[in-house]
């Protein structure tokens, strides 16, 4: 059986994967006639969306669903193996994240 995920992981779920499409809160509240209020408070866990919010949310990362009410054990057996590891680790491990993001800024170098 399916298990839906604990509010701060969807929190935390929702927050990764708008910082990983590099969408600020207002970008996305405008996408959505959301106030920036609202999806914060779904991010910080203090509001619950409903599941058509749900829905949008994962329309606009362009993401499936499951990625967002899923919890880790339950993802894991939805998504590749893959995937899923760099997901959970990325959630589980924000100087990671950090790093990564460093990286992706990092300028090119012209190779010839």
């Amino acid at each position: 059986m399916l298990r839906r995920v604990e509010e701060n992981a969807l929190g935390r779920a929702v927050t990764f994967f708008r910082q990983r499409k590099r969408l600020t809160l207002r970008h996305v509240g405008e996408m959505m006639g959301l106030h920036v209020s609202t999806l914060s408070g779904y991010e910080r866990g203090v509001r619950r969306p409903s599941p058509e919010i749900l829905k949008k949310l994962a329309d606009v990362y362009e993401i499936p669903l499951a990625y967002l009410v899923l919890d880790e054990r339950d993802l894991q057996q939805v998504i590749p193996e893959e995937v899923a590891e760099a997901v959970l680790l990325f959630m589980r491990r924000p100087d990671i994240k950090r790093l990564v993001e460093e990286v992706k800024n990092f300028p090119q170098l012209a190779v010839e």
